[in-house]
């Protein structure tokens, strides 16, 4: 799950977020990743989604504040866990590579007692291999974390999940996460993605800077995801830049397990053609 943010479900909605764990109501969608070399589908994202009794299907941003302070947030990162592991071990019968499904995690999961016991036990007891799961942290939680995120990331990897930044947007990661802490990927986010192809973006980033994380990423031998990609001219620039993955409506949207399951087994990816050449020096 991703960071709660401010809720638009009132308190009169808890009754029925306590029981979203065993009613039902709650759902994994998954977005794939896309290998921006070849056009292949490499992973996909877990999206939470909570299918109000009145309100309809909800996004995480639309309840997560409400869980977070009600601490809701806990069982329900469980089932998250749960669920997405379920799913992924239903990818191993799937031919080819293994692709590996990213699922958000808050910080109050990453706090909580017994957090990597559990991650432990969900990727053992569904039988996943090594770095078949892998969770995003998001940058703000990292930082929060200050001198403990190192050892506590580590513990979660010898758990046997991978591990990614994700909402990468700021110096302090830039400059220093990238170095010391013991991860897989660094997640762009969307911001970053918006300022590509200009020296300075609307949010004062822009591609130095994006080649900057890309180029320091590459140096610790991590790989790099783009998110929120929208437009042929963003996937072009990102890989101009050296970025290797992406996700965003430009590829898929996120879609329900079976079809999924479908672009996994069925879906051919999206041939290099499709993708616009990077320019070259004269």
């Amino acid at each position: 799950m991703s960071t709660p943010r401010r809720s638009t479900v009132t308190l009169d909605s808890l009754p029925a977020l306590h029981r979203s764990v065993q009613d039902g109501s709650l759902e994994l969608l998954y977005q794939p990743e896309i290998d921006l070399a070849t056009g292949a589908i490499v992973a996909m994202e877990g999206l939470l989604r909570w299918h109000h009794e009145s309100l309809g299907m909800l996004p995480p941003p639309a309840f997560l504040g409400l869980a977070d302070v009600s601490g809701e947030i806990i069982p329900i990162g469980e089932w998250v866990l749960r669920a997405g592991a379920a799913e992924a071990r239903r990818w191993a019968s799937i031919p080819g590579p293994t692709r590996r499904l990213w699922l958000n995690v808050s910080g109050a999961e990453l706090v909580a007692e017994g957090f990597v016991d559990l991650v432990a036990d969900v990727v053992s007891s569904h039988g996943l291999a090594d770095g078949a799961l892998g969770l995003e942290v998001p940058e703000t939680v990292v930082v929060g974390l200050g001198a403990s995120a190192t050892p506590l990331l580590r513990e979660l990897g010898e758990a046997g999940v991978a591990l990614a930044i994700d909402d990468f947007s700021s110096f302090y990661a830039t400059l220093g996460a990238i170095e010391v802490l013991p991860i897989d990927a660094v997640k762009l986010a969307h911001r970053y993605v918006r300022g590509v192809g200009e020296l300075v973006g609307p949010d004062g980033s822009g591609d130095p800077l994006v080649s900057a994380v890309i180029e320091q990423a590459h140096a610790r031998g991590l790989y790099v995801v783009a998110e929120g990609v929208e437009t042929w001219g963003e996937a072009a620039r990102l890989i101009e830049l050296g970025c290797d993955r992406a996700h965003g409506w430009l590829f898929e949207s996120a879609q329900r397990a079976d079809k999924a399951r479908w672009l996994l087994e069925h879906g051919k990816g999206w041939p290099p053609r499709h993708v616009p050449t990077p320019r070259t020096e004269a």
